[in-house]
C-alpha cells in the first residue's frame, strides 16, 4: 500500500498540486459566499477538501520529499536573502501560497477566528514540518521557512476577512451591469 501512495504522489505532476490549491480556494470563497443554509451543507465538503489538502502538505513537504536535498538547521533568519535569485524568490512566495488555505480553512472552521490564533496555527504547524524534516533527514530546517509559512497563513486570514467585502462588491458590479444591459 505504501508503494502504491508513493508512486501516486512521486508521479503526479505539480501542475495537479497547484490545482487542487486552486480548487480549494475557489471553494472556499464560493461555500463562504452562498447563503447560510446552503453553506453549512457544503462546510463538510471544504473540510474534505482541507483534510485532503494536509495530506498533500504532509507529502510533498516531508513524506515524499527527495532525502539527497540540503540537510540541516539554519536559525539566521533571513540568511538567503542575501543570495536573492530567481530560484530563492519562487521558493519564498512558494512557502507564502503553500500556507493561505491553511489561514483561509482555518479561519473557516474555528469559532471564534482571530488573527493570533491563525498566526500562531500557522506557526505551530510550520514548526512541525520543520522539526519533522530535520529528524527525518528530509530537507533544511530553517527559520524562514517558518517565517514565510506563518505569514502566509495570516494573509489567508485576511483573505477570510475581505471576502464577504469582495464578495458583495462583486455582486454589486455585476448587478450594475446587468441593470444597465438591461436599460440599453
Amino acid at each position: 500500500m505504501y508503494n502504491f501512495l508513493s508512486v501516486v504522489y512521486a508521479s503526479a505532476p505539480q501542475w495537479l498540486y497547484d490545482m487542487l490549491l486552486i480548487v480549494l480556494c475557489v471553494v472556499a470563497v464560493w461555500i463562504f459566499s452562498l447563503r447560510k443554509v446552503i453553506r453549512v451543507k457544503l462546510r463538510r465538503l471544504l473540510g474534505v477538501v482541507y483534510a485532503e489538502y494536509l495530506v498533500l502538505l504532509m507529502c510533498a513537504t516531508v513524506v515524499f520529499r527527495d532525502s539527497t536535498c540540503a540537510l540541516g538547521v539554519e536559525f539566521v533568519p533571513f540568511w538567503n536573502y542575501t543570495y536573492f535569485t530567481k530560484e530563492v524568490l519562487f521558493e519564498t512566495l512558494l512557502n507564502i501560497v503553500m500556507f493561505i488555505p491553511v489561514g483561509f480553512c482555518s479561519s473557516v472552521f474555528l469559532k471564534h477566528p482571530m488573527m493570533i490564533k491563525i498566526f500562531l496555527m500557522s506557526m505551530v504547524m510550520s514548526c512541525t514540518i520543520e522539526v519533522t524534516q530535520y529528524f527525518l533527514e528530509r530537507g533544511l530546517c530553517e527559520t524562514n521557512d517558518v517565517m514565510n509559512n506563518t505569514l502566509g497563513g495570516v494573509l489567508g486570514y485576511l483573505l477570510y476577512k475581505a471576502t464577504p467585502m469582495l464578495v458583495q462588491l462583486f455582486h454589486q458590479r455585476s448587478y450594475e451591469y446587468y441593470g444597465q444591459r438591461a436599460i440599453a
